[in-house]
């Protein structure tokens, strides 16, 4: 498959109710995927993919803070069933070294903030597979799918989208390192 550019757009939920436990609702056209809606929820704290071409995924943490899922050791991540471990190097300074590590099956990838500065998702055998482009129009995120991506790849790139990825720049991790010690360092890995 050739690849491809698209673009999510930030949506208002259609109900009321909905719209107080919805931190972030983000849809759009994933070529030839069809339509991908991600929505991102206060309580419970969980980002969920909803797409007819690509596998379900959701990511969730237990703790009550609203906004992006952190990425730590309770962090939980499902791609089409599957439970992917993450870990990530939270005293990093090198970008190559701060990425999220993510096993899925029998595939490892890391999520990383790229040469460019933007970021991307890696496979350890097919190199970047899906990168985040530069905030669309309407300030949406656009999203390069690359030749050798496949439905899976797509729907974890879609779903970290949900994620705190803050801790990816020098800056992020840096404020990450000084909060875990302040916080007693609980749950990070």
């Amino acid at each position: 498959m050739s690849g491809f550019t698209f673009e999510l757009v930030p949506q208002k939920p259609a109900h009321r109710r909905e719209r107080k436990r919805t931190f972030r609702l983000l849809a759009g056209t994933a070529g030839p995927y069809g339509e991908v809606s991600l929505r991102i929820t206060t309580y419970p704290e969980e980002a969920t993919l909803v797409a007819e071409g690509l596998p379900e995924a959701s990511l969730s943490h237990p703790d009550a803070p609203s906004g992006y899922i952190p990425v730590d050791a309770r962090t939980r991540l499902v791609v089409g069933g599957v439970t992917a471990s993450l870990a990530r190097n939270r005293r990093a300074l090198r970008k190559e070294d701060r990425g999220i590590e993510i096993r899925l099956g029998g595939r490892s990838y890391t999520y990383l903030c790229g040469d460019t500065g933007r970021e991307e998702l890696w496979d350890s055998e097919r190199g970047p597979v899906v990168r985040k482009g530069a905030p669309g129009a309407n300030a949406g995120i656009t999203m390069l799918v690359l030749p050798d991506a496949d439905a899976t790849d797509l729907s974890l790139a879609l779903i970290l989208q949900g994620a705190d990825r803050l801790v990816l720049t020098v800056g992020g991790a840096i404020i990450s390192g000084v909060m875990s010690f302040l916080n007693g360092s609980e749950g990070n890995a």
